[in-house]
Order: C-alpha cells, then sequence, then structure tokens
C-alpha cells in the first residue's frame, strides 16, 4: 500500500514549496541554499530553476546525465516536505550531501562517510508514521557510494536540536557520549527524514557526510572547495550508476 501524500501546486503549475514544476530523475540534496550554486558550478550548462522559500534549485549536466541539486532546508520538516514534493514531480533517486561532525573516535575528519540508517530522534517522521518504522538507506544506492570512493558507513542520528549536541551546549558531551556508545558515527538533522519518506513513496534515497569534525578527538577539517568536490563526485556518481 502506497502512501497517500498529496499534490499541492500553485495556480501557475509550481509546486507549493519548491516553486518548480519539473525535475530530473535523480536529485542531490543539500541542506543550505548557499552551498548550492557552488555544487551546481561542478555540472556542465547549470541552469537555475528557482529559489523559493529555502528551496534554491538547479539543474544541469553530469557525465552525460541529467542532475538537478536543490537545497533541502535544515532539519527534518524542510525535508519531508522535500521529497514529497519530488515525489509528485517524478524524482526517483535523492542523495543527501553535507558536513556533519562524527562521535566516534576513530573516525578521522576529512573522510567521507555514508548512512546506512538513521535514528530518529525528530519529530516530523512521527506525523507520518509510529517510530517502530526503521529509517534505513536503499541497499543499492548505498552500494553505489560504496564503490564510488566512500571508504565507509555507519549509523547516523537525526534530531531537531543540533546546538543540544555539542561539546559546548550544557549536557552535550553527556548526550553525545551516550549515542557513541550505542554505535551512532555521526550527527546531522536531516538523513532519518529523507530515509522515511522515500521509503513510504517508494523512492530511493541515501545519505552522505564529509566529516568536518570529531566531537571525541576535538580534531577538524574544514569543508574546502577540494572537499566539496569529493563528496559531490561520490555523490552523483552513485546516482549516475544506479
Amino acid at each position: 500500500m502506497s502512501f497517500g501524500s498529496q499534490k499541492l501546486v500553485h495556480t501557475d503549475g509550481t509546486m507549493h514549496h519548491l516553486g518548480i514544476d519539473a525535475v530530473t530523475p535523480r536529485v542531490i540534496l543539500v541542506p543550505d541554499p548557499q552551498e548550492v550554486p557552488l555544487y551546481a558550478a561542478l555540472l556542465e550548462n547549470p541552469v537555475q530553476q528557482s529559489c523559493y522559500r529555502e528551496y534554491a534549485t538547479w539543474r544541469g549536466i553530469w557525465r552525460g546525465e541529467p542532475l538537478t541539486v536543490m537545497s533541502c532546508g535544515f532539519g527534518c520538516m524542510p525535508m519531508a516536505i522535500a521529497v514529497e514534493e519530488l515525489h509528485h514531480l517524478g524524482a526517483e533517486s535523492l542523495i543527501k550531501i553535507a558536513a556533519c561532525p562524527a562521535i566516534q573516535p576513530e573516525l578521522e575528519p576529512g573522510t567521507l562517510l555514508a548512512a546506512s540508517g538513521a535514528v530518529r530522534g525528530e519529530g516530523a517522521t512521527r506525523e507520518y508514521i509510529d517510530p517502530s518504522y526503521p529509517a534505513v538507506a536503499d541497499m543499492p544506492l548505498l552500494g553505489a557510494l560504496l564503490s564510488c570512493g566512500v571508504p565507509d558507513a555507519g549509523l547516523f542520528r537525526s534530531h531537531d536540536c543540533t546546538s543540544l549536541e555539542t561539546p559546548w551546549a550544557p549536557g552535550g558531551p553527556a548526550r553525545i557520549a551516550r549515542w557513541a556508545e550505542l554505535g551512532v558515527s555521526a550527527l546531522d538533522g536531516e538523513t532519518s527524514a529523507l530515509f522515511v519518506l522515500a521509503s513510504i513513496l517508494g523512492m530511493h534515497a541515501a545519505s552522505l557526510a564529509y566529516l568536518a569534525e570529531n566531537y571525541a578527538t576535538g580534531a577538524a577539517a574544514p569543508m574546502d572547495a577540494q572537499a566539496r568536490g569529493r563528496l559531490f563526485t561520490a555523490a552523483a556518481e552513485a546516482l549516475r550508476c544506479c
């Protein structure tokens, strides 16, 4: 049984939140709309489709295949909106890319890490389905990432208040330690909604992080143009292979 998502459009036919009326089958999602043009510049013939609300959308060509790069906003609520509306436009495969902090001491900043699954530590997906439903990556798409230069996969934790799980927040170190002891590798704000919504809508989804810092060790490798290129290339190649 498919999930009953309602298509909402403006009078001009564009999606209510995304502000676009067409999309390519493969989409790379980025939380920050200001980063979208930086990734779009890596495409051939990039064209901006829209910049509406928190959703900036560009499309172009990646090694002969059409590809969309779109911001999904920060957090699981705007991610859920993005996935639903992309579904109505015919998108099939989605990969989110972003810089995230690691919480396992052996994970080196400056490396890539794919999400095998995500802890549903947020409220948005509970409005769709109860917490017993898993947030897991699409296995073929995850496998494609691991075949495209991504060295490993691990559990992410998505939650609504990222500032509460930092080494500087009151009680933050204890919260981080609890999830690290349970095997979580990295923290983010969107992956669980991406996985849950894609799954109930019959789409393929994966999530890829550039580990910009490690809360367990204090080490850091801030995102630069080279790191951004590695992150984007791995995602774009995985989408092209699936």
